[in-house]
């Protein structure tokens, strides 16, 4: 599925998401056999590990690099490398962790971390400098990796614009079967080999969670949203008696209003938090979800059914401030209630919002204590 172009205009090689391969002919010559199938499995692995995708939201060129040094790690232990080919960057051990872990100890250690001024070839740098830090120009990374996007290729190729999405969701489709087939034969290993988690977790762990916390979400659903009396439906209040009848509460389709902590320490959270909510929207007839991805900046605003929960894409993994969608909402007259996930390590507004809030908080026990809004921990039971 993936073709490939020989093009001079990439110093190295890079993959964009619809399976077009891009080498620059001196670059490839200069490799040998061996190498040369090493820097391909490479590439193909930024396809099976949705590198474009899980970007989205976070620095590009960041996640890149992540994923290069859990990519390389995994194929020098693979194929038997000492080193890895071309200059490529390297990280021991990277295997064995996720790309949001790295993501956060790049930030925290970029300006003493060895790297190098491009995924292939480059000069030995610090981190720092190869992402756009003052030893490379003050702020834009010179190096664009070799995970390339939709509006490059469009450029490249204009007349096979409208073909690129496509194509990109024919790959992802074939990343995901390629990526299963690998985690049956045991292929992959470790929390940084996974592409799909989110969808694999949120499945495994349906039903993990149960009262009281669907039962607070159940009661802190009921008291800020009540349905207006009608005796279309009557009150099952004074059931015992047959001289009176008492009006019902009207019941529309119900919408619950979500808003997801995508911190970089929400990584290991999210899967079974959604899990929980998709559970709750079951058993008590929620018709439509909305989430709202928050990391620093609101990554993700869409409306969805409790069924597409078990297979959401998760985009962010940034900084720590929910500040932008909890505005979102408050700025929304329809919100009147919503449920924040998060695990308590956030900025968030001040000021009480126009809304009723429950922060629903992963685990058992929490030490988070917000100014408003009640608090529920979806571990208990």
């Amino acid at each position: 599925a993936v073709r490939v172009d020989l093009d001079d205009g990439v110093p190295t090689m890079g993959i964009f998401a619809s399976g077009r391969l891009i080498a620059n002919r001196g670059f490839t010559a200069r490799l040998s056999a061996d190498e040369l199938v090493f820097v391909l499995a490479h590439e193909l692995l930024h396809l099976a590990l949705r590198t474009h995708d899980r970007a989205v939201g976070s620095s590009s060129i960041e996640f890149n690099y992540a994923h290069d040094y859990i990519i390389n790690d995994m194929l020098r232990h693979a194929l038997g490398f000492q080193k890895i080919p071309a200059g490529g960057l390297d990280m021991a051990g990277a295997r064995e962790r996720s790309a949001e872990e790295i993501v956060l100890e790049m930030r925290r250690n970029a300006s003493h971390t060895p790297s190098r001024s491009r995924v292939w070839e480059g000069a030995s740098v610090t981190l720092s400098e190869a992402m756009g830090g003052k030893g490379n120009g003050g702020g834009q990374s010179k190096d664009q990796g070799d995970v390339l996007d939709a509006a490059r290729e469009k450029a490249m190729f204009p007349a096979e614009a409208e073909e690129i999405e496509a194509r990109a969701k024919e790959m992802r489709d074939l990343a995901a079967r390629g990526l299963a087939m690998a985690k049956a034969l045991g292929l992959l290993r470790g929390r940084g080999n996974q592409s799909g988690g989110v969808e694999q977790n949120v499945r495994a762990l349906r039903g993990v969670y149960h009262a009281p916390w669907h039962a607070a979400l159940q009661r802190f659903l009921e008291g800020v949203t009540p349905g207006e009396r009608t005796f279309m439906r009557a009150s099952r209040r004074g059931a015992d008696r047959e001289d009176i009848v008492l009006p019902g509460r009207q019941r529309y389709a119900m919408l619950l209003n979500v808003i997801i902590d995508t911190s970089g320490s929400m990584a290991e959270e999210i899967a079974p938090a959604l899990g929980a909510i998709a559970d709750f929207c079951e058993a008590a007839g929620v018709d439509e979800v909305r989430v709202l991805q928050c990391d620093t900046v609101v990554t993700s605003d869409e409306m969805l059914s409790p069924a597409e929960l078990a297979e959401y894409q998760i985009k962010g993994y940034g900084g720590s401030d929910l500040s932008p969608a909890m505005r979102a909402f408050a700025e929304d007259p329809r919100v009147q209630s919503a449920i924040i996930i998060t695990d308590g390590d956030i900025l968030y507004p001040q000021e009480e919002t126009p809304y009723a809030v429950l922060w629903a908080v992963p685990g058992k026990h929490t030490l988070f204590a917000p100014r408003y809004g009640k608090v529920a921990c979806m571990g208990a039971r």
